[in-house]
């Protein structure tokens, strides 16, 4: 009874030895070096170790390529419903421009041909030169198209009528010519277009990152540094011109015309003196006055400062129609994050804060880049 015990309890080490990775002989107990097959006491086989068993884990999702590959297929999409956009509203279509322009920082170069990020940016510059373009109304005929005969000459108490069939010789009978659109009106419709962008955007189940909009699936993948580049990359207006790059004109205040500065212009005339002799009464058609030869009669002049545009460079963001960078960022809308000082870690576990990348967005700019109110 007494060898039984001792024969199991040898048996028993030998199982927990062997499963540890040891090789010991069931029979003597004596441990075996690696490689033998048998006991070199007594002869005994040695039982096969097993083998190490390694789990094979579940293929990980490759977070990055996925990112890409929903970044690609949200660019394709904007640009398509920018294209559908340009003739409809054209401000519409230059906000799908820019936020096609603002995800494809996420993919790589060489990914799409070059002809695609041209055909963004002069998409872009394209839309934004159809908003900031309006019909600036004839001055003559003050957008009649139609010529204007002043009575006065035969009737004192006459006024200037239009006649109808007889064309404007200022505008061709057009009521105006193309030329920059009146600034408030600009920024109206910019404005108006970017309202009609978010909203398609939202009912399309998009998630906004600053000023731009990405599916809600990449959203998830993206990771802080994706972020802020994604957001770095969208143009923050300018809170003064909102965008249009553009402000009134000090000096026209907007209206394009000046008074005429001529010594003695008087509401486009000159008062001429006129000797005569004290018999002579005034002829037919004499007149005492004459057209002022600076304004041509007009009364009025095109501004010079703003050129007859109505509008000058914007003075707060020097005529780029963007908010200012970002000073504590330097425009890359990433800082060292507060939590863990940078180091990615909190009591050796990874910051909750920042993901254990050590940087956040940055808490003056939320990540934009830019400065705003």
């Amino acid at each position: 009874m007494k060898f039984v015990i001792q024969f199991l309890a040898v048996v028993l080490c030998a199982s927990i030895v062997w499963a540890q990775g040891l090789i010991i002989c069931k029979s003597c107990g004596r441990e075996a070096k690696a490689g033998e097959t048998a006991c070199p006491r007594c002869d005994t086989a040695l039982p096969v170790p097993p083998k190490e068993e390694v789990p094979v884990a579940a293929p990980a999702l490759d977070v990055s390529a996925e990112a890409v590959k929903l970044a690609a297929a949200a660019v394709e999409s904007n640009y398509r419903l920018a294209k559908e956009a340009e003739e409809i509203v054209p401000s519409v279509a230059l906000c799908y421009y820019q936020n096609a322009i603002a995800i494809m920082r996420l993919v790589p170069a060489g990914r799409f041909p070059k002809d695609v990020g041209d055909a963004l940016l002069n998409g872009r510059g394209r839309m934004f030169q159809l908003v900031m373009t309006g019909m600036v109304k004839c001055k003559i005929c003050n957008g009649s198209g139609k010529y204007q005969m002043d009575m006065r000459k035969t009737d004192p108490t006459g006024t200037v009528r239009a006649l109808s069939g007889v064309p404007c010789t200022a505008c061709k009978g057009k009521g105006g010519t193309q030329g920059m659109a009146d600034i408030p009106l600009a920024k109206t419709t910019l404005l108006q277009g970017r309202g009609e962008f978010e909203r398609k955007q939202m009912l399309a189940g998009e998630v906004r990152l600053g000023h731009a909009f990405v599916p809600a699936e990449l959203e998830k993948l993206l990771l802080i540094p994706q972020r802020a580049l994604v957001m770095t990359g969208m143009q923050v207006p300018c809170d003064s011109c909102r965008g249009t790059a553009r402000q009134p004109c000090t000096t026209c205040k907007g209206t394009r015309w000046v008074k005429c500065p001529h010594t003695g212009c008087r509401n486009g005339v000159i008062d001429v003196p006129v000797k005569r002799d004290v018999i002579t009464t005034k002829r037919i058609n004499e007149e005492d006055t004459t057209k002022c030869p600076r304004c041509a009669g007009f009364g009025e002049i095109v501004c010079g400062p703003c050129d007859g545009n109505g509008s000058i460079p914007c003075v707060q963001c020097a005529g780029s129609g963007t908010a200012p960078r970002c000073v504590r960022c330097t425009a890359t809308g990433l800082q060292e994050c507060q939590k863990c000082k940078g180091t990615g870690k909190i009591k050796d576990a990874p910051c909750a804060d920042c993901s254990g990348g050590g940087i956040a967005l940055c808490t003056t700019c939320r990540g934009e880049g830019a400065k705003t109110k």
